[in-house]
């Protein structure tokens, strides 16, 4: 296991606290099976109260089901492998023990399904920034894709998530089944928002023939770097340049208006893009 700097400690602290905030303060008490070994820990708690009155932790269920998993993976994949998440599956375990202590939230399925998406979705966002996982599913999906080679990790991992909350809907009903789903579609965008940031630019390709202009007008007024690619229209024969250029999202209305201005005949496409390094040109 490589060395974990501060930023993955403080990562890996402050994502396992939310997670298990999301998990045990929301999830468990509003009856969400929204996947995964906290899923399985949530029926077998509701299964054990209704049947002998006895309380199943979270956090039990969590150590009892990711040491076996952890165990075939050391045996296949190594410690290397293993260590940085067998350490987040132990804090997880932990941060769940610990808000067992804490008030939890029991009442508007709805509320519980947004806010526990909302903690789980940072937290997780968290661990996999530090490079590491809880185990579980994602480690099952793993050891099962070894056996597998055909059906891919993500695959697996949504077969296995897809079980448990059909168990859910089984045990608990259709309308949590619902929420639940729901959950696990905020829990998706809040994942993404961690990992990929919310400050996403955009790019657009523009076909012209007025493109010597609209490459003037947006280097002018906007400053920004653009970039001519030749290239030949298969139905016409014609050749033309393709313009490429990136920009932010609040200048989208701005560089429509440039483009329309000039041209109101051209082909333009606009795309997101997550992640933008460098600045395109030197700087003069």
């Amino acid at each position: 296991m490589k060395l974990l700097k501060k930023r993955d400690w403080f990562n890996l602290i402050a994502g396992t606290a939310l997670m298990a905030i999301g998990a045990e303060g929301f999830y468990e008490h509003a009856d969400l099976v929204a996947g995964g070994i906290t899923g399985i820990g949530i029926m077998l708690d509701a299964w054990a109260q209704a049947r002998f009155g006895l309380h199943i932790p979270l956090w039990f269920v969590n150590i009892v089901l990711n040491v076996p998993l952890f165990l075939l993976a050391w045996k296949s994949k190594g410690k290397a492998f293993v260590g940085r998440s067998a350490l987040t599956a132990v804090l997880f375990s932990l941060m769940l023990y610990v808000e067992e202590l804490f008030p939890l939230y029991s009442k508007d399925p709805l509320l519980a399904a947004v806010f526990g998406g909302v903690f789980l979705g940072i937290g997780l966002g968290m661990v996999l920034s530090a490079d590491a996982t809880t185990g579980g599913v994602e480690l099952a999906a793993t050891l099962l894709h070894e056996k597998c080679r055909s059906v891919s990790v993500p695959k697996f991992i949504f077969i296995l998530d897809a079980v448990i909350i059909l168990a859910g809907i089984a045990f608990f009903g259709v309308e949590m089944g619902l929420y639940a789903i729901l959950a696990v579609y905020v829990t998706d965008q809040f994942i993404g928002w961690v990992i990929e940031g919310t400050n996403f630019a955009k790019a657009a390709w523009i076909i012209s023939d007025k493109s010597d202009e609209i490459a003037a007008a947006l280097l002018l007024e906007l400053c920004r770097g653009v970039t001519a690619f030749p290239a030949t229209g298969k139905y016409t024969g014609q050749g033309r340049e393709v313009l490429f250029c990136v920009f932010s999202q609040k200048e989208v209305h701005s560089v429509k208006s440039i483009i329309m201005n000039i041209d109101r005949n051209a082909f333009f496409l606009l795309t997101d893009i997550r992640e933008v390094l460098g600045r395109g040109f030197p700087e003069k």
